[in-house]
């Protein structure tokens, strides 16, 4: 998969604005990927699928967290709060000056 760095701009009221993160839909899979972006030219991509029962995770306030049943996991995918006991899947990510490759194994 291949996202643009352009799309962690947008603009508002005439002003280039910084994204937080992009959330990427692919076909092979039923769940995004959140593509964070932590630094400059440091990004972190998780599945948003809870480990603990399977629900879709909300972005939001720095955390991804379960709407079902309260866990919460760091934008790299490590558990911070149960009822999951397992870190989320991630995804190696490569970059040129342009885009950004999120590797599927």
């Amino acid at each position: 998969m291949v996202v643009k760095k352009s799309e962690f701009w947008s603009i508002k009221k005439d002003k280039k604005v910084n994204r937080a993160f992009v959330l990427v839909k692919t076909e092979n899979m039923e769940f995004p990927i959140c593509l964070y972006k932590m630094n400059i030219d440091v990004y972190s991509a998780s599945l948003l699928h809870c480990t603990h029962r399977g629900c879709e995770l909300n972005v939001g306030g720095g955390i991804y967290s379960c709407p079902c049943h309260g866990s919460e996991f760091s934008v790299t995918g490590k558990v911070l709060e149960g009822p999951a006991d397992r870190d989320l899947k991630t995804f190696k990510i490569e970059m040129d000056n342009d885009n950004i490759y999120i590797l599927q194994a």
